[in-house]
């Protein structure tokens, strides 16, 4: 099996979709991807349309799923390269039609991770493994061939959820100061810094709506995982 990774995106690039068609697209797109027999080493590289589908599309299909209901109904249109959206949302239906829900409105996404994150998936694909995000740095050989080296660090799960929260609060509060159309809602594709379960992922948002700067967006939306979590603050 071969997948054109400069073209990947293709079938979902400035067309009009149902919300529900372009999650069904978005998923399968990603499993051709997941499917290779790479062990996981194209995702992790995220080189071409591999990187939006990640950071971009995933996160806006989730947000569709969320939203798509009896009388709210979207229509996603998705736009590739740079611009002043990720993309366009057109709805109709009852909650539509007595003010319940936008019928057009603007989506912006934005990730936060690990400034190690990129280190860790290039450790993983030629190690295999790692201790943790925070024990990764780059080493420079005898021969001047560069790696990745991993060391154990301890953290408590208050620590590792606060730092976590740092950094999407941190995302938004850089959106924040761009000056995006009034009816846009931002999507924070949350990679996380370790593993959660669900009482940490109710903390981390938690905090993150104690601390949340002060925005112009109609709405945040947080999404984390393979489908595993996400919310509106």
């Amino acid at each position: 099996m071969t997948v054109s990774l400069s073209k990947l995106l293709d079938p979902l690039h400035d067309r009009v979709l149902d919300g529900l068609e372009f999650a069904r697209i978005a998923f399968r797109l990603f499993d051709e991807v997941y499917e290779l027999p790479d062990d996981g080493k194209t995702l992790r590289e995220r080189k071409g349309d591999v990187k939006p589908l990640l950071e971009e599309v995933l996160p806006i299909a989730r947000f569709a799923l969320a939203h798509y209901g009896q009388g709210q109904y979207l229509t996603v249109r998705w736009v590739r390269g740079s611009q002043p959206f990720d993309a366009k949302l057109v709805s109709h239906g009852g909650r539509v039609d007595h003010g319940m829900w936008p019928a057009q409105s603007t989506l912006e996404v934005t990730t936060a991770q690990h400034p190690n994150e990129y280190l860790m998936r290039e450790r993983l694909n030629s190690e295999g493994g790692a201790f943790g995000l925070e024990g990764l740095t780059r080493i420079k050989g005898p021969a001047g061939a560069k790696s990745v080296a991993s060391v154990p660090t301890v953290h408590s799960s208050l620590e590792t959820i606060n730092a976590m929260a740092t950094l999407i609060l941190g995302s938004i509060q850089a959106k924040a100061a761009t000056n995006y159309p009034q009816d846009t809602t931002l999507i924070v594709n949350v990679e996380l810094n370790g593993l959660y379960l669900d009482e940490e992922w109710r903390q981390l948002v938690h905090i993150v709506r104690e601390r949340c700067p002060s925005h112009g967006f109609n709405a945040v939306f947080l999404c984390a995982g393979p489908g595993i979590y996400s919310t509106s603050l």
